[in-house]
């Protein structure tokens, strides 16, 4: 799946938001003098996060419609699919998207939920939430 086709499907579009945004809080953080944290402290972080490698990787393939550079080392780490149950008579549905990266798939919902976590506890670290 090509992140120019997800990013035309309202679903697919609110969970490239997402990524893009975990991954631009690096950028929020160490241009703001009063967080307190460096492009070191930041690189550190993602550097040995692979959850937040994934989702840079992810970021950056939406933002450019390809992944040109990765920092998982796997240019086609990609959402690969996007399983839908449709709720007849009640016009609803629901998504489940799977992220690929290095040889395996996950679940897009738990990539975040640990992303999440990793930024909660490099920001309570420094008493910043």
């Amino acid at each position: 799946m090509t992140f120019k086709c997800l990013a035309s499907t309202p679903p697919a579009a609110t969970v490239l938001s997402f990524f893009e945004t975990v991954h631009a809080l690096r950028d929020w953080l160490w241009n703001d003098p009063a967080s307190g944290v460096t492009k070191d402290d930041v690189h550190k972080l993602i550097g040995g996060s692979l959850v937040l490698q994934v989702c840079a990787d992810v970021a950056n393939g939406s933002k450019h419609f390809e992944l040109t550079s990765s920092q998982t080392g796997d240019l086609s780490t990609t959402i690969a699919r996007n399983d839908v149950a449709v709720f007849v008579g009640k016009g609803t549905s629901a998504h489940r998207f799977y992220i690929a990266s290095g040889g395996s798939e996950r679940d897009l919902l738990k990539v975040a939920e640990e992303a999440v976590d990793e930024w909660r506890k490099f920001l309570s670290e420094r008493h910043l939430i």
